[in-house]
C-alpha cells in the first residue's frame, strides 16, 4: 500500500487488492470523556485515525451509509 502525496495537505494510500478490515475501538481521556480510534487493516497496513468523539463517530456512520448500495 504506498503513500502518495496527493497535494498538501492530503495524502493518499493506494491500498492492495486484500479485504479491508474496519475496527472502532474506544477508549477513556483522563477527563473521563469517551473517544474512539478508527483502525483500517489492509494487508500488513494500518491506517489510525484516534480521538473521534461519538457524534463524530455517528456522522462517520450517516456518511458511508449514504453511499452504500
Amino acid at each position: 500500500m504506498p503513500l502518495i502525496q496527493g497535494g498538501p495537505p492530503e495524502w493518499i494510500w493506494e491500498r492492495t487488492p486484500e479485504k479491508l478490515k474496519w475496527e472502532v475501538v474506544a477508549s477513556e481521556r483522563p477527563d473521563g470523556q469517551t473517544v474512539y480510534e478508527l483502525r483500517l487493516q489492509c494487508g500488513l497496513e494500518i491506517m489510525r485515525l484516534q480521538f473521534f468523539t461519538a457524534e463524530e463517530v455517528r456522522q462517520l456512520a450517516a456518511l458511508l451509509a449514504g453511499h452504500g448500495p
